[in-house]
């Protein structure tokens, strides 16, 4: 006679949300590192995040240690009585020199590096920075501690635009050229699921609660 369990699979489930809007988002300055906070719209965007998994059990909220990042997981932690866990992995990448500069300056001083970044954005490197490959092995190996240490759990990633673009693409088995494929607003939030040793992506870039 068959198991009622037999054939189930026990998934570990990852929430993975950007950061909320700051400043710099609006001035579209390369922030990577820099300690920017979020502004007032990041914030409410933040206590919005909160309230779209209300009724859902998270079992931890891990995030980048920068100040954006923590205080858009500060809402949700709370609203789940949790304690936030800090990790590196998920910081954004080093822009290095690119840090805190606007898109037209870079465009003007780096040409061939931006077009590198905008066109190939997996074989580019900043001076005194990361690349993407870098981010990519951080986050994967993040990605496959969690999904062991919280199999058949829920939990929740706040990160950066970039990181979140190159943990999509881990789930999606994509290259790290592909990242401009994938679209990631502030203040968004994506959903997938590790089954056996692969991903099922099951959302992505959701903003409708943030209306």
């Amino acid at each position: 006679m068959q198991s009622p369990t037999q054939g189930v699979v026990i998934s570990t489930r990852f929430i993975l949300i950007r950061h909320g809007e700051t400043e710099w988002n609006r001035q579209d300055r390369f922030r990577g590192r820099s300690d920017v906070s979020l502004n007032a719209n990041g914030i409410a965007q933040a206590e919005k995040i909160a309230a779209r998994f209300a009724n859902a059990k998270i079992h931890a909220v891990f995030t980048s240690p920068l100040p954006r990042a923590i205080q858009t997981a500060t809402p949700l932690a709370v609203s789940q009585r949790l304690e936030i866990k800090l990790t590196a992995d998920l910081l954004d990448i080093d822009y290095g020199a690119w840090e805190g500069m606007a898109r037209e300056d870079i465009h003007a001083k780096f040409p061939e590096l931006y077009a590198q970044w905008t066109s190939a954005p997996g074989k580019a490197k900043f001076p005194g920075g990361e690349s993407a490959r870098q981010v990519r092995l951080r986050v994967e190996k993040l990605l496959n501690n969690l999904r062991q240490d919280y199999l058949g759990k829920t939990i929740a990633l706040v990160s950066h635009r970039v990181t979140c673009h190159i943990i999509l693409c881990v789930a999606f088995n994509l290259p790290n050229d592909a990242i401009w494929h994938l679209r990631q607003d502030v203040g968004c939030i994506n959903e997938f699921e590790s089954r056996h040793d692969a991903y099922v992506v099951t959302l992505m870039n959701a903003t409708d609660h943030l209306r």
